[in-house]
């Protein structure tokens, strides 16, 4: 199921529906168009082979006429027809009805009697009509081989007063061979026939019927016979002279519209495939559209996501010049990566700004921590002053002064550290080796502690301040520690071995799962539970360091300031580590994140680039 919500699909089926629409509406256009043309086309060569034929008929009939005068107007032949001797006219009935071919020859007399006779249908004749007149006559007349084309002409002898000997009858059938000459000279389909009946035509006999029922139809008629539709067009044959009652001897002309729209139907399969084809293609190209216009806001959409979840501003969209690419897509993009590049150019300087609007907090800060420190020096040289101070109470007095003398030397750097800018020193550097050392720092000096290390050692060097980074990771190990020893001294361990701190970076064990092998997971100590866990892995151009702690966890409602200065919920915190962490961190182009609940533990999640933006060689 395709989703109309995503822009993509949505372009992508409005470019295909829009090609569809406007393919298909120019296939109907042209199909009917075509379509209406043809029939047109036909229905003009329809009524022009009509007349053709017509024409055809016509002068046949006139070549006729004119052979009868010429035959009427023979010496012999008046001659013969002066005895009115049906014995002397037969012969020449005989000769001529061969010399001008045709298929009937009658000579009656004065009176109107038959005196000689030669061919078929004979019987068609009525041998009184114009008998004694010099009127000329030609008829059609229905025959079971056709229709039978009389021509009838005088015999008479030239003077003041002609004197009619009798007349000349010649006849020729409109019959199948007729027909089919034709329609080799019109190119149409031809048929004879009157009073409702087909007599001759150059079709099967099989056509007679349905032609029969469509020979007196006004215009055009639709014939169709043996799967195969015909235009037909009838019209009379016109009679010189009087016609018998009822007769109505017609020739129909046809012409296949089936043959002609085949035609058409192979033009309309070709458009057919046309158009799949242009739809596919348009299908196709319409999708490559909307991936070039999507593909970059997806990416966008995609860094925003990224940004949103992790407020890392480190993350750029790749800008790509292809002619192909959407110009607008690619001015989005630009116009990200200059707002998340300004965001956090903002970020540092808001940053700064908190770090020294936070020094005006600080006389209040260092009045309170410094005067305890100031006041347990005091009262230690007070025991020195006096005159014969133990040994005990001197060596006291002395660790005192050391440990409250160290502890106003990291109160004050930390101050130092998280109120000026911070300057880094740029370098390669073994993000692994720098966990390794975080970690031995972090846990100098301790009892109870078990840290495991599973430390990827396919991750490549990055360039970054790798002292920096070391004392932000000192810094949230230590919190690790202090909230391990906390439940490890409300709930003391049993009395089982435990293995003092070691770092097996010599050799290394492997990942989980894995067998052993050098160099893919090191560990510092394996103790009683609670433990810390420091790991290692790449995610893309990121690498991800995660610190896990089994310790007391964080309150729901101190999470929120954590990273607010000098908040902290240990009585000799200074409430500056995780402060100093995060600028460290996002300074070189990093991020972190939190997750914690109360009695759960706390993972810390530190993400840092490959390269810190604007970093140049």
């Amino acid at each position: 199921m395709i989703r109309v919500a995503s822009l993509t699909n949505r372009i992508f089926l409005a470019c295909t529906l829009l090609a569809m629409l406007s393919l298909g509406f120019a296939f109907y256009f042209v199909n009917a168009r075509a379509t209406t043309e043809a029939e047109v086309s036909l229905e003009h060569e329809l009524t022009d082979a009509a007349a053709l034929v017509d024409q055809q008929r016509a002068t046949l009939t006139d070549q006729f006429t004119r052979m009868a005068e010429l035959v009427a107007d023979a010496p012999k032949l008046k001659a013969a027809a002066t005895t009115a001797d049906p014995a002397t006219v037969q012969p020449f009935a005989k000769e001529y009805l061969k010399r001008v071919s045709a298929d009937l020859f009658v000579l009656t007399g004065r009176r109107g009697r038959v005196l000689a006779s030669e061919g078929d249908g004979a019987s068609a004749i009525n041998p009184s009509e114009g008998a004694g007149t010099l009127d000329e006559f030609s008829r059609v007349v229905p025959q079971e081989r056709g229709l039978l084309q009389l021509v009838s002409v005088p015999i008479f002898l030239d003077g003041p007063l002609p004197d009619v000997l009798g007349r000349l009858t010649m006849g020729f059938f409109i019959d199948d061979a007729l027909a089919r000459q034709f329609r080799q000279s019109t190119g149409s389909e031809i048929a004879f026939g009157a009073d409702g009946r087909i007599l001759a035509s150059s079709l099967p006999d099989a056509a007679n019927e349905p032609l029969g029922r469509a020979i007196n139809a006004a215009g055009i008629a639709h014939v169709k016979f043996n799967d195969e539709e015909f235009l037909a067009l009838s019209r009379p044959i016109a009679s010189i002279g009087i016609a018998p009652q009822g007769l109505h001897p017609v020739i129909m002309t046809l012409r296949s519209r089936t043959e002609r729209l085949r035609f058409l139907t192979t033009v309309r399969n070709g458009l057919v495939g046309a158009l799949i084809l242009t739809v596919l293609l348009a299908t196709i190209l319409s999708y490559a559209v909307a991936l070039t216009m999507t593909r970059p806001l997806a990416a966008v959409t995609g860094a925003m996501r990224h940004v949103a979840a992790t407020g890392d501003l480190t993350r750029k969209v790749a800008l790509r010049s292809r002619a192909w690419d959407d110009e607008d897509a690619r001015v989005l993009a630009a116009s990200f990566n200059t707002l998340t590049e300004s965001i956090s150019g903002f970020q540092q300087e808001a940053a700064q700004k908190d770090r020294l609007s936070s020094l005006g907090r600080l006389s209040t800060v260092v009045a309170h921590e410094i005067r305890n420190p100031l006041m347990i020096i005091s009262a230690a040289l007070s025991t020195l002053r006096r005159r014969d101070p133990g040994d005990i109470e001197v060596r006291e007095a002395i660790a005192d002064i050391d440990g409250e003398t160290r502890r106003l030397n990291r109160l004050v750097s930390e101050v130092l550290d998280f109120a000026k800018p911070i300057r880094f020193e740029l370098g390669k550097a073994d993000l692994n080796e720098i966990c390794r050392n975080s970690v031995a720092a972090a846990w100098t000096g301790g009892e109870r502690e078990a840290v495991l290390l599973d430390l990827d050692d396919r991750l490549p060097a990055i360039t970054t301040d790798a002292e920096r980074l070391r004392t932000a990771f000192v810094n949230i190990l230590v919190n690790a520690r202090h909230a391990v020893e906390a439940v490890t001294a409300a709930h003391p361990p049993s009395a089982v071995a435990r293995t003092a701190s070691r770092v097996r970076s010599e050799s290394g064990a492997t990942r989980r799962g894995e067998p052993e092998a050098a160099g893919l997971r090191s560990e510092i100590a394996v103790a009683d539970l609670p433990t810390v866990t420091v790991q290692t892995t790449r995610r893309g151009n990121l690498l991800r360091v995660t610190i896990r702690d089994q310790g007391t966890g964080i309150a729901a409602d101190d999470l929120a300031h954590i990273f607010d200065p000098y908040f902290t919920t240990r009585r000799a915190g200074t409430g500056l580590g995780l402060p100093i962490s995060r600028n460290i961190i996002e300074g070189l182009g990093g991020s972190i994140r939190v997750r914690s609940s109360l009695g759960s533990g706390t993972e810390i999640s530190v993400d840092v680039p490959l390269t810190p933006p604007g970093f140049k060689e």
